[in-house]
C-alpha cells in the first residue's frame, strides 16, 4: 500500500501529514511514521494538527520523542498542498478541513460514508491506525529510529487497552516488533501514568452520581473533561462486573465529547454512538469502543440524550 500511495503523490508540492483535531497517541504515533517515511523518500512534508493536546503525558511524549508536529494554522496553506490525514475520516465534526488536496485517507475506524479521495486505506480489523503504519514501516524496508518504534506502540498500546481490547493477528506481529525495536519501558510508564490530582473531582462525579439502566451504565458530567480522561473513566466503570455498556459524556469549551464502550459484539460501540448522535453531531470507532461529539449549541439535554442512547442500543422503556 505504501507504494500505492506514493504514486498518488507529486514530489514537487508539499505534503501535508493530517491527525485528526486534538490527536491522541495512535494519531501521533501513526503521523510521525508516515511523516518519516515520506521524508526519507524524498517529499518535503509537514506533520500537522488542529485544537489543543488532551493530557500533559502526551506533550511529554511529544517533547521526549522529538515529533515534529507543526499546528495547521502556522503553515503556509494553498491549493498545492498534499493532504494525507491519518487516524481520521474527512468531513468528521474531528477533522479540520484543510487548504489542499486531500489525496489520501488511512485509518481503522468503520467510515461514515464512502471515501472519494484518491488513496485509501481502511482496515477496520486493526485495533490501531498505528499498526497499519507499522506495514507501510516494514514495506519501507529502512531501518527504523527507535523513537519512532516507541510512538507507534504507544499508538498500539492505547487503542487496543494495552492488548486487550480489538487485537487482531497483526496488531500482535506489530506489538511484539516494536517491542524489542522501541523503549516500551518508558513507553508504558507514560502511558500509565496519565492521570493527576486534578483529575480526582472528575473521577469523584463520576462514582457519585452514576446511572445504571439494566446493564447500561451512563456517566453525565457537569464538569468539564477532555476526551481522554472521559475514555479512562469509562474504562473503569466497564470493569464492573454487573455493565456491559457505558456511555459517557461531558463539555469541554463548546463541545460535548461522548464516548461509548461495549463488551458486546451485538451491540456494537461505533454504531451506538453514530446511532445516537444521528442529527445533532458525529461520531464512530469500533465494536468495544466509540465516541462522538455535539456541538453546544445542538445538545439536546442529559434525558433527551440518555433516550436517544437507550433507543441506539434497543432498551426502549426500561426503568431505571
Amino acid at each position: 500500500m505504501l507504494q500505492t500511495l506514493l504514486e498518488h503523490l507529486d514530489r514537487r508540492h508539499p505534503v501535508l501529514v493530517q491527525t485528526h483535531d486534538f490527536p491522541d497517541h495512535d494519531a501521533i504515533g501513526s503521523g510521525h511514521a508516515l511523516h518519516w517515511i515520506l521524508t526519507q523518500r524524498g517529499f518535503c512534508t509537514y506533520l500537522c494538527y488542529n485544537g489543543e493536546f488532551q493530557s500533559e503525558t502526551l506533550k511529554v511524549t511529544i517533547e521526549e520523542l522529538g515529533i515534529p508536529l507543526i499546528p495547521a494554522q502556522s503553515l503556509h496553506l494553498h491549493e498545492k498542498n498534499q493532504i494525507v490525514l491519518v487516524d481520521g475520516f474527512a468531513g468528521n465534526t474531528n477533522v479540520t478541513d484543510l487548504t489542499g488536496e486531500l489525496v489520501g485517507i488511512i485509518d481503522h475506524h468503520t467510515p461514515p460514508v464512502p471515501a472519494t479521495c484518491p488513496f485509501i486505506d481502511i482496515r477496520t480489523s486493526y485495533g490501531s491506525c498505528s499498526t497499519i503504519l507499522y506495514t507501510y514501516v516494514k514495506e519501507h524496508g529502512a531501518p527504523l529510529p527507535r523513537t519512532i518504534a516507541t510512538s507507534l506502540l504507544m499508538g498500539i498500546m492505547t487503542d487496543t487497552a494495552f492488548m486487550t481490547r480489538g487485537v487482531s493477528p497483526i496488531d500482535l506481529e506489530a506489538f511484539s516488533a516494536l517491542f524489542f525495536q522501541g523503549d516500551w519501558q518508558r513507553a508504558s510508564y507514560l502511558l500509565r501514568n496519565c492521570l493527576s490530582l486534578q483529575d480526582l473531582p472528575i473521577i469523584q462525579q463520576a462514582v457519585n452520581h452514576y446511572r445504571i439502566v439494566d446493564d447500561v451504565c451512563f456517566l453525565e458530567l457537569d464538569l468539564e473533561c477532555t476526551s481522554e480522561l472521559l475514555g479512562l473513566v469509562s474504562d473503569f466503570f466497564l470493569g464492573l462486573k454487573e455493565v456491559i455498556i457505558v456511555v459517557s459524556w461531558a463539555f469541554e469549551k463548546d463541545i460535548l465529547h461522548v464516548s461509548v464502550r461495549s463488551e458486546d459484539p451485538d451491540r456494537p460501540a461505533d454504531l451506538i454512538v453514530r446511532r445516537a448522535l444521528a442529527g445533532i453531531g458525529s461520531g464512530g470507532g469500533h465494536i468495544h469502543m466509540g465516541g462522538g461529539a455535539i456541538p453546544r449549541d445542538r445538545f439536546p439535554g442529559a434525558e433527551a440524550l440518555r433516550s436517544r442512547f437507550l433507543e441506539a442500543i434497543g432498551k426502549r422503556n426500561i426503568h431505571e
